[in-house]
């Protein structure tokens, strides 16, 4: 996904979302989760990282695919540490949906299952009926067999369809205990014929296991790939679900505490101030490179990033390749080298000082944190009073500018700090 390729937490809710008695607040022990989303993994089985893999990653929207085996190592390694209660992937778990992918990537997140952390999946858009799964030899490539539904239950039974509470019979919905208090909901809209769509059956049964928590006592924290909301005006069509405001009128009426999805590939939150937040993680094979936190206490609710310390990892494993040493570095070129190639020739009458306040702007999008940008930035202005598509995209963000994505606390009654 790119910005020129398209033309919490919590408000207060707790009174009246559970039965007599019961309320988030109550939730203990502590509760945290790691989500970790739109890796979009490659086995190393299917490129030789010749030219025509090289050539298909240079031009895919700043993705470090490159090196996503040693991004996923170093994310497994460092999650160990964070004393999580569960790892959380919204999908794009693959390039390109190739079953040898989804073999290759369950046998490394199966460290994380052994070490005792439970790993719960759901799939992508990128991850099953993928026409584009190829292996990659030389300046040639090969058509290979990409995961089907049943494919993608099988291969990842044991990150969450096996220990599934429920299953929804028509997608790859699903849901799990994290704690005697808290359900996790995934739900799924990337089944065969419906791509991005939300089934009328995959509703009711989202229904029964909404009306089936409120009866247990459980508070809900769903999960999905793609956006409930429409986060910018321009993600949109093929971002947020179709059939997404039924689904966040069910989330209303039975007090679901949030949505935590992908998909976007940049990090944002939105509906604080209506009730019902979504946090839409950022892509962890896109620079900065980050994934998300999220802590439940007794009385409030944390969320920030934590960036995949792969410098740290290579240097500990004594590697020597300099892009990994320099990993931050190397992604951050990497992503605005593909962005800058992208905006070269609509925007030809820029300046060199206006390229690269666009170029950092659109990092900082991308990465959540825009707090060191204003609507009052004379670049900002001329960015916007251009006229090529770029000016689209800027003024589509100027709600944003000042803003932090990259943390929230929320006290549970009150507001978001």
């Amino acid at each position: 996904m790119s910005y020129l390729s398209v033309p919490v937490l919590l408000c207060s809710l707790l009174l009246a979302l559970f039965t007599p008695g019961h309320a988030l607040a109550e939730i203990d022990p502590l509760v945290r989760i790691a989500f970790f989303t739109d890796l979009h993994y490659i086995s190393p089985s299917l490129t030789d990282h010749g030219p025509a893999f090289m050539k298909v990653i240079n031009h895919a929207d700043g993705k470090v695919t490159l090196y996503c085996e040693e991004l996923a190592e170093s994310f497994i390694e460092q999650v160990q540490s964070l004393d999580v209660t569960a790892v959380v992937l919204q999908g794009d778990l693959t390039f390109n949906g190739a079953t040898e992918s989804h073999m290759a990537l369950a046998t490394r997140l199966s460290v994380l299952r052994e070490a005792g952390i439970p790993v719960y999946v759901i799939p992508g858009n990128h991850d099953v009926y993928n026409r584009n799964a190829a292996r990659f030899v030389g300046e040639y490539y090969a058509r290979v067999g990409s995961a089907t539904s049943e494919d993608f239950a099988r291969i990842w039974a044991d990150f969450g369809f096996s220990q599934a509470l429920s299953r929804d019979s028509t997608s790859l919905s699903y849901t799990v205990d994290l704690s005697p208090d808290l359900r996790l909901l995934m739900v799924d809209v990337n089944t065969e014929g419906n791509i991005g769509v939300l089934k009328e059956e995959t509703l009711v049964w989202v229904e029964k296991e909404l009306q089936r928590a409120q009866r247990g006592h459980r508070a809900v924290l769903a999960v999905s790939h793609q956006t409930l909301f429409a986060h910018n005006s321009l993600f949109v069509s093929g971002f947020q679900m179709k059939g997404a405001g039924r689904l966040e009128a069910l989330y209303r009426k039975y007090g679901v505490l949030c949505n935590v999805s992908g998909h976007m590939h940049a990090m944002h939150i939105t509906g604080t101030k209506t009730g019902l937040p979504e946090i839409s993680v950022s892509s962890a094979s896109v620079s900065p490179c980050q994934f998300g936190l999220l802590t439940l206490y007794r009385d409030q609710m944390e969320f920030h990033t934590r960036q995949i310390p792969v410098s740290e990892w290579a240097a500990e494993n004594d590697l020597s390749n300099p892009d990994l040493l320099n990993f931050s570095q190397y992604a951050g070129d990497f992503f605005s080298e593909e962005m800058n190639r992208q905006m070269a020739a609509p925007a030809a009458e820029q300046t060199e000082e206006m390229r690269d306040y666009a170029g950092r702007l659109n990092a900082a999008y991308f990465a959540g944190n825009l707090t060191d940008f204003s609507a009052d930035d004379a670049m900002y202005r001329k960015l916007c009073s251009s006229a090529d598509i770029t000016a689209l995209y800027f003024e589509s963000i100027r709600s944003d500018l000042g803003q932090n994505y990259t943390k929230l606390r929320y006290t549970f009654g009150g507001a978001p700090e």
